[in-house]
């Protein structure tokens, strides 16, 4: 099995820390932008069944010890917070093939609650 990049394990570390109104917020942010075209969700890289496995395990694990905290809040609290951070993983982790303008989009709610992801490798899109 592939290892989570650096990168992207400090991301995930961060964002299972957030408060809960914040990772709500990021929830709604994003539910916003997909509603107004702002965020593609075809727009995110695609990663190898094996490394889809292991972020997802890597996210679901630093989630796990706030679970019963994210789940008595908002319903599907939990489940959203795992999935905006694995989507915005998957761009962090394979941001060589997103545009600046694509990798902004798909990172643009956890930028906006604090959480800055790290930068675009500018000129390896598309490549």
């Amino acid at each position: 099995m592939p290892s989570v990049p650096p990168d992207v394990a400090d991301f995930v570390a961060a964002s299972s820390q957030l408060p809960e109104r914040t990772l709500d917020a990021i929830r709604q942010t994003t539910a916003a932008a997909v509603a107004s075209g702002a965020y593609d969700l075809s727009a995110v890289p695609a990663l190898s069944a094996s490394q889809f496995s292991t972020l997802n395990k890597w996210v679901r694990d630093a989630f796990a010890p706030r679970g019963d905290e994210l789940s008595a809040g908002r319903r599907g609290g939990l489940r959203s917070a795992i999935s905006c951070t694995t989507l915005t993983a998957q761009a962090i982790w394979k941001r060589d093939r997103l545009t600046a303008d694509q990798y902004v989009s798909l990172t643009g709610a956890f930028t906006a609650h604090g959480l800055l992801p790290p930068d675009h490798a500018p000129g390896t899109a598309g490549h």
